[in-house]
């Protein structure tokens, strides 16, 4: 199923404006570990923030294409220094095909939401396996995201990236992170760097053409186009800002670069 045009406007530009505000993991592991340098100046914390604040920090991401061939044996699932694993099947109720985790930093941890709904539950995961991993996994292939990376129009670029890694994951992990409340599991925001990370390797390939280039549909089931004018709303997270804002990593309201 491709995905829809709406990933090719706000979502992209809205992911990379919340990776470059701040947000830190760490990890010893060499594949999750960034060698990114953030000069994050923060200037929307929650509505009200009236100061900048100047950091400078490492923004970790995981690299799944050194992982494509089975995504659920990579380090990051490490209970020392990763991530914690999958699911426990005889721990907790079902989520979404997963269970509690039940090792590593987050063992047991609580959430709150299961979509929209109040539903207190562990942090549940539920890796893929068999067939099914091995077909999400040939969308991680380096080759594949080589071939991502060559394309010169980024709404094809975006589509691809969003028909292949973007949805690989969540449907290799499931549970919680099947969901819209995904960023429960702290590895979500681990696979949206890398993300950004390979949109960024996309614009510097060919700063002149591709850096400034923006299009597709500007919202779910719209038929109006996606433009650098367009306002990302916050909702009360901070001042609602413009996609021309960050189309940059390296602009005023985010300063960082990989």
């Amino acid at each position: 199923m491709q995905a829809d045009s709406w990933a090719t406007g706000k979502r992209m530009a809205l992911l990379r404006f919340l990776l470059g505000t701040g947000i830190l993991y760490t990890l010893t592991n060499e594949r999750c570990e960034s060698n990114v340098t953030i000069r994050a100046t923060s200037r929307t914390q929650i509505r009200g923030y009236h100061s900048s604040l100047l950091l400078t920090v490492k923004l970790r991401y995981w690299n799944w294409m050194l992982d494509w061939e089975d995504v659920t044996k990579a380090p990051v699932w490490d209970p020392e220094n990763g991530f914690g694993g999958n699911g426990d099947p005889d721990v907790g109720e079902s989520i979404v095909k997963g269970h509690c985790v039940t090792d590593g930093p987050f063992a047991m941890l609580e959430v709150l939401y299961l979509k929209s709904e109040l539903k207190p539950h562990c942090l549940s995961r539920g890796f893929e396996s068999g067939t099914a991993l091995a077909q999400l996994g040939q969308g991680l292939r380096p080759q594949v995201l080589e071939d991502l990376l060559a394309m010169g129009d980024y709404e094809t670029f975006n589509l691809g990236l969003e028909d292949g890694p973007h949805i690989s994951i969540p449907r290799s992990i499931r549970g919680d992170f099947s969901l819209f409340t995904a960023p429960y599991d702290p590895v979500f925001f681990l696979h949206h760097t890398q993300l950004d990370r390979l949109w960024w390797k996309w614009q510097q390939r060919d700063l002149r053409n591709r850096m400034w280039q923006y299009r597709g549909l500007a919202a779910h089931n719209s038929t109006e186009r996606a433009s650098l004018e367009d306002i990302i709303l916050m909702n009360n997270l901070g001042p609602d800002i413009k996609v021309s804002e960050i189309i940059s990593t390296e602009s005023e309201l985010l300063c960082y670069r990989y």
